[in-house]
């Protein structure tokens, strides 16, 4: 791991966390006499900021209402399994349970795709039909719950509900298309849960074991779920990162339904997540909007995350991509909302840089063993060996890394103490558009110079589009729809040309070290030189259409 990561991580770890004890978890009683405010375990430079929104009955940025769950999931590591369920079991008397769930869907899963679970469940004797749907952000879920006489559907018990309504129109189309909805896959599992009383909330934490079916795969369950049962998420945040530190618990955004229709899909592991449009009211204040984008965000950089983790290895290139753009969104995001929101901590941001950098190494490294390598095969280039990569960890180790996994629980804990109602400047939309005006009358200037920029400035334009192409998908809401796709369209060129010379420079640099120890690298060296030239010539209509493209309006 690089120095400076382990640095920056260093800095993010809480200096004043709760001594582990040797047979227990301290979250009942005992840790209110102890600790020092709900962001305990957390990053000491957010500590004074999450205590405000300990005794807040809401998790800030949601509309908690009697449909709304804020939970937080974990993978349990093999490894830890049975001392985690010591722990549950070691105060008080946890319920244990045995629960038997069927999901059910169309059979081109057109519920999944439209973000809805609908569940038939067993409990002991009776039956719990269940509507679930994302409510924005990396805690909130809707859910509606009924109970039912037998195992028989009826999606008309929601009907009182938003969701609800929609599942029912979902079905009638399906049944137009001589669709009915029918089970696609189920899941059993043992359940064992304790009620915790700590700072700030009481927070059911629930270990679930067991194993999903659907289309004759099975695929294991072993993961830990925090409840939020009333008070401040982030008072359940801080539990859920001592319980992390204690047992190596791995965050994982996906919930059962997500398992389940991927695995009946024929996908047993994460799927990619690319980047996506934020949604908020064109009227929101800036934190509001803030919010929106943060939560599009970390769900892209949390998703990869756990793809590196338990996904399949041939998309680890991609993932560790996808991974990295989330980080340069999220950090695009900040500086396009700076001074109209609060700023989170230098500590969290240092160390999204720092773990961004670590990956880096590992995206150079695929950069030159996929496309370039190919490419100089194809040339005639001589077989050399690749040099061999500096600093480069393997990516789904550092991903599941204590480090890596409090610094990703420590951005969910500043995200969801963020208040919506803070205040913040009128007129939002004037002054994204001014401010997305000014960037473009930088990147202009330097496109009518394209050709007179040095490999640094071709560098640092290449940043600057790519910013800008961030920061226009962020204010997408608030801007005319033709002239925001008009600059996106411009953008995407341009930053898919310079993206191309970074690259081969990348690579150009890498095969330059070879030379003194074996001559025929200059054969790549010469090559790539002469690719550069010849893209940079062809970037250079890009670049012209993009320094042509008229200003937003004001």
């Amino acid at each position: 791991m690089p120095s400076r990561w382990r640095r920056i991580a260093r800095r993010i770890r809480c200096r004043n966390e709760t001594p582990r004890q040797p047979q227990r978890l301290r979250d009942t009683e005992d840790t209110r006499r102890t600790q020092p405010s709900v962001a305990l375990c957390l990053c000491d430079c957010i500590s004074a900021f999450v205590s405000s929104a300990a005794g807040g009955a809401q998790c800030h940025g949601t509309d908690l209402d009697a449909h709304t769950e804020i939970e937080l999931k974990f993978l349990v590591p093999a490894g830890a399994r049975a001392a985690l369920a010591a722990e549950l079991a070691a105060r008080g008397q946890p319920r244990r349970a045995w629960r038997t769930s069927a999901y059910l869907d169309t059979p081109d899963l057109r519920l999944a795709r439209a973000g809805l679970a609908w569940r038939m469940r067993r409990e002991g004797g009776r039956w719990v039909q269940a509507l679930k749907a994302a409510r924005g952000g990396a805690l909130a879920r809707f859910e509606h719950e009924v109970l039912r006489p037998d195992a028989s559907p009826d999606p008309a018990a929601h009907a009182d509900t938003e969701p609800g309504r929609k599942l029912l129109a979902l079905l009638a189309e399906a049944r137009e298309a001589g669709l009915e909805a029918c089970v696609r896959f189920q899941t059993q599992v043992r359940r064992l849960t304790r009620r915790v009383r700590t700072r700030g909330a009481v927070v059911d934490i629930a270990l679930d074991e067991g194993r999903l079916t659907a289309a004759g795969a099975v695929q294991k369950l072993c993961e830990l779920e925090f409840e939020l049962v009333s008070g401040s998420a982030v008072a359940m945040l801080a539990l859920a990162e001592r319980w992390r530190a204690r047992f190596g618990l791995v965050l994982d955004p996906r919930n059962k339904a997500e398992r389940g229709f991927h695995l009946a899909a024929g996908s047993p592991h994460p799927a990619l997540r690319k980047a996506a449009l934020p949604g908020y009211a064109a009227d929101a204040g800036a934190t509001a909007a803030l919010g929106a984008v943060l939560d599009e965000c970390l769900d892209q950089i949390g998703r990869n995350a756990i793809g590196l983790a338990e996904g399949d290895p041939a998309l680890r290139a991609e993932h560790v991509h996808q991974l990295r753009v989330g980080i340069r969104r999220l950090r695009s995001g900040l500086r396009a909302f700076r001074g109209w929101a609060v700023e989170p901590p230098a500590e969290l941001v240092d160390g999204l840089r720092a773990l961004f950098a670590a990956l880096g190494a590992t995206r150079d490294r695929d950069v030159l063993g996929s496309g370039v390598s190919a490419e100089l095969a194809r040339a005639g280039a001589p077989a050399l060996a690749l040099p061999a990569a500096v600093d480069a960890p393997d990516p789904a180790t550092l991903v599941r890394a204590a480090d890596a996994q409090r610094l990703l629980l420590a951005w969910v804990a500043w995200r969801a103490a963020l208040d919506p109602q803070a205040p913040a400047p009128d007129a939002l939309k004037r002054l994204a558009r001014q401010r997305l005006r000014g960037w473009h009358k930088a990147i202009a200037e330097s496109c009518r110079a394209f050709d007179e920029l040095d490999g640094p400035a071709l560098h640092e334009l290449r940043k600057r589009v790519k910013r800008q192409r961030y920061a226009l998908e962020f204010f997408a809401p608030l801007l005319p729809r033709k002239a925001a796709a008009c600059h996106l369209q411009a953008l995407a060129a341009a930053q898919l040309g310079l993206g191309e010379i970074n690259d081969l420079g990348v690579a150009r640099a890498h095969y330059q070290a070879l030379v003194a120890r074996d001559p025929a690298a200059w054969f790549a060296v010469g090559w790539l030189t002469a690719r550069i030239a010849e893209v940079r010539e062809g970037a250079r209509e890009d670049m012209a259409r993009l320094g042509a493209v008229a200003a937003l309006p004001r």
